[in-house]
């Protein structure tokens, strides 16, 4: 299905559950869909509802974009595949009402390629980690007792062509993204190193005792 087609539902649903603007800025307009799989019965939906124990490890991630053969032929001519980096990030650190740790940083890893179909020039596969760089090692949702749910969101951006020498860094600290600023993180971090932001999907968890 063209991603055309189906960008107003990820719109709506983003705004709905706020991750505009609490994450992202409004007008954003997804170029790939971003498919998050913790095991094959376990996987992350436009905010659904998951175990913290069920998203304690690493999850496989799956990009469909539309790419055309000719951008494909383009980049591939040029030696500049696009890169793209994924992060997770928690906007409700420590609750949805109390900012003081918000953004969350919980995973940050660039440098990663997208496998692409050679004959439809559509890309559509499994993301490899291990050939990415960690900038921010995994550390899977926790959230306090008594703090209701939280929203945890993966984003992926592609990298700029050009870093102009520039190498992206972590953040100095997990809350707040090392801001130190409530309420802010990966939207400021994006924005210091030109990323573009492709692809969104997100789950909600809570901890057990409530």
């Amino acid at each position: 299905m063209p991603l055309v087609t189906i960008n107003s539902s990820i719109q709506e649903s983003l705004k709905k559950h706020e991750i505009v603007p609490d994450v992202i800025d409004d007008g954003f307009n997804p170029s790939c869909l971003l498919t998050i799989s913790y095991t094959k019965e376990i996987g992350v939906s436009m905010g659904n509802n998951l175990k913290p124990s069920e998203t304690k490890n690493i999850p496989d991630v799956f990009v469909a974009t539309d790419y055309t053969p000719s951008e494909k032929s383009n980049a591939s001519s040029s030696n500049s595949e696009p890169k793209y980096t994924l992060v997770l990030t928690d906007p409700d650190a420590p609750s949805r009402t109390e900012k003081k740790w918000s953004e969350f940083c919980h995973y940050i890893v660039t440098g990663l390629t997208i496998p692409t179909d050679p004959k439809s020039g559509v890309s559509l596969g499994k993301l490899d980690i291990s050939k990415g760089s960690t900038l921010m090692p995994y550390c899977g949702p926790a959230p306090p007792p008594k703090t209701g749910k939280h929203r945890y969101v993966f984003l992926l951006y592609k990298e700029p062509q050009v870093s102009h020498g520039v190498l992206m860094k972590p953040p100095r600290d997990r809350p707040t993204w090392g801001t130190d600023v409530p309420a802010s993180g990966v939207r400021d971090w994006a924005k210091k190193y030109n990323l573009e932001l492709a692809g969104v999907n997100f789950f909600y968890a809570q901890n057990d005792e409530q």
